[in-house]
């Protein structure tokens, strides 16, 4: 039998060009097994013991449960602040709100352009960039659109705010013409913020004219609502039918409205405006508190007249109420959220995709009273644990350990390096954040917690060092100390006025000089006149 000649050099060479082929295949192998795409969803006013993979007994979730089931979780994860703008802000900077100098919503974050988001990085390497914001205080004027090719922030001339349905209507047409690409993609959701409104919300509000019906509208929606009005010569009535499935206790108003206006404005020469039974005027902020079959006289002295009547308002929630409409609202935006996926699975991407979904901030559901004695719904104030500790979930499809629970504690500003690791590129220089993957079990560092005036009622800041977490209120000099281990739902206020236990006397310290440095750097908050109003729509100042 006759062998083909080989000579050795050639076998040599033959060996080297296969070892290199092998070599190509191993670093193929490995990029192939980095996803394409990267979404980031954050979910406005989410507390993490409303999604089930935390805490089954209070919401149904299973759509982003399913995260839990093919990714990691984490037990522990904390926003920095309570407020919606500055808790996104040290996301996307990862650097805490007061660095960034970003106190309240409606500050426009300028003095940050100097510095990159990490969303630039994908940018840079040639990912497809893009936002879908569902609130009016995270558009792109305030500045977290560095780095995104596409920044989808309009909103209806009557709201702040979208449902998840109408997001997922923009998200899905961008992905169905730039999927063919690689992609990082955020998407913001805030159905459970305030206010509470699920899609199927009745149409409880009906407005009358000389027992005419001239409107009809869901107060509980939240937006602002135009009806023509045409006036005969003389008296005219309108009246409120208004059904409150919240509240129906007979001394109590039903509903109430924040904005009451007439176009043109009475002139008693013209016409004069007369609230009659049902009312009361909060005169200091113009609130009109009203129940069903409220009147309003309107005293016609030029003949037939056109009015434009202008109004926005809410229903009167009761404490045992707001958890149920909080849940509901919860759950419809997991719905939601299950249709991404679809939509995902539909482009045969789903399984090319990493996920990091985050909340931005808690919600208060009645568990504490305000300063003023009420029961305190909503966020921005308090830096208790219901306000802060959010879900972080990650699906990484080419990665093992499905199913993972971590119960480090960890925050907001690891985010945007551990979605950059992800992707395989390195963060940005000044991150104070972590790759959440690449954690080490003794590495548990004390979080800073934040919040502030105009926006919060006080200047608070407290310590979270577990199982201890400290309070401090600035200005009133006012402590307050938990033990999370024996009081999670801190109830009990340890600090007694005098003394504090030795053990605690450095975290005392600690808090005390964190929050002496931020007051003595702290800048005035600037915000416009059309900011303001935004920021009335959405409830956060009145």
């Amino acid at each position: 039998m006759t062998r083909p000649f080989v000579s050795a050099k050639l076998g040599r060479w033959t060996l080297s060009l296969a070892g290199l082929a092998i070599g190509f295949g191993f670093l193929a192998c490995q990029t192939a097994e980095r996803p394409e795409n990267y979404i980031l969803i954050s979910l406005d006013t989410q507390r993490a013991d409303y999604i089930s993979a935390y805490e089954p007994a209070n919401a149904a979730t299973p759509n982003i449960d399913l995260l839990a089931r093919e990714g990691t979780l984490f037990q522990n994860a904390y926003s920095l602040i309570p407020i919606t703008l500055p808790s996104h802000a040290s996301l996307f900077f990862s650097e805490p709100p007061h660095v960034i100098k970003n106190y309240n919503n409606g500050q426009v974050l300028g003095t940050r352009r100097a510095l990159s988001s990490f969303v630039n990085l994908f940018r840079k390497k040639g990912f497809a960039t893009a936002a879908f914001v569902s609130l009016g205080v995270l558009t792109s004027n305030f500045g977290l659109d560095q780095g995104f090719e596409d920044y989808e922030d309009e909103f209806p001339p009557d709201r702040w705010y979208l449902s998840a349905e109408e997001v997922n209507s923009r998200v899905f047409s961008w992905i169905e013409k730039n999927g063919d690409r690689p992609f990082f993609a955020w998407i913001h959701y805030s159905d459970p913020h305030d206010p509470y409104a699920p899609p199927d919300s009745p149409l409880d509000f009906r407005l009358f004219l000389n027992d005419r019906l001239v409107s009809e509208t869901s107060l509980q929606k939240y937006t602002i609502n135009e009806v023509r009005l045409d006036l005969r010569p003389g008296m005219n009535q309108l009246r409120i039918e208004f059904q409150n499935g919240y509240d129906d206790r007979p001394d109590h108003f039903l509903g109430r409205l924040d904005r009451l206006e007439f176009d043109p404005a009475p002139d008693r020469q013209d016409y004069r405006v007369d609230f009659g039974h049902g009312w009361y005027i909060r005169q200091a902020d113009q609130i009109y508190f009203f129940n069903n079959n409220s009147l309003i006289d309107i005293q016609n002295n030029a003949g037939l007249k056109r009015l434009k009547m202008t109004f926005r308002g809410r229903p009167n929630l009761t404490r045992e109420t707001v958890p149920t409409y909080y849940r509901r609202e919860v759950e419809y935006l997991d719905g939601e959220v299950g249709r991404l996926w679809e939509k995902l699975r539909e482009l045969r991407i789903f399984d090319k995709t990493a996920i990091l979904l985050v909340g931005d901030h808690g919600e208060g559901l009645g568990e504490y009273q305000t300063d003023f004695g009420d029961p305190h719904i909503g966020h921005i104030h308090y830096l208790y644990d219901i306000y802060l500790r959010v879900p972080l979930i990650i699906r990484d499809p080419f990665k093992t350990g499905k199913g993972t629970v971590r119960t480090e504690y960890v925050t907001l500003l690891d985010v945007g390096p551990t979605i950059s690791a992800m992707a395989g590129i390195r963060p940005l220089p000044h991150s104070q954040g972590r790759n959440l993957l690449r954690l080490k079990k003794k590495d548990l560092p004390a979080l800073f917690e934040e919040t502030y005036r105009p926006e919060a009622y006080e200047d608070r800041f407290a310590l979270l060092s577990p199982p201890w977490h400290l309070v401090l209120t600035a200005q009133k000099n006012k402590y307050e100390i938990y033990n999370l281990e024996k009081d999670p739902g801190e109830k009990v206020n340890l600090y007694n006025g005098r003394n504090w236990p030795s053990e605690l006397l450095p975290l005392r310290q600690k808090l005390e000089d964190f929050a002496r440095d931020i007051l003595t750097g702290k800048q005035d908050i600037q915000i416009d006149d059309k900011t303001k109003e935004m920021l009335r729509a959405l409830g956060y100042i009145r």
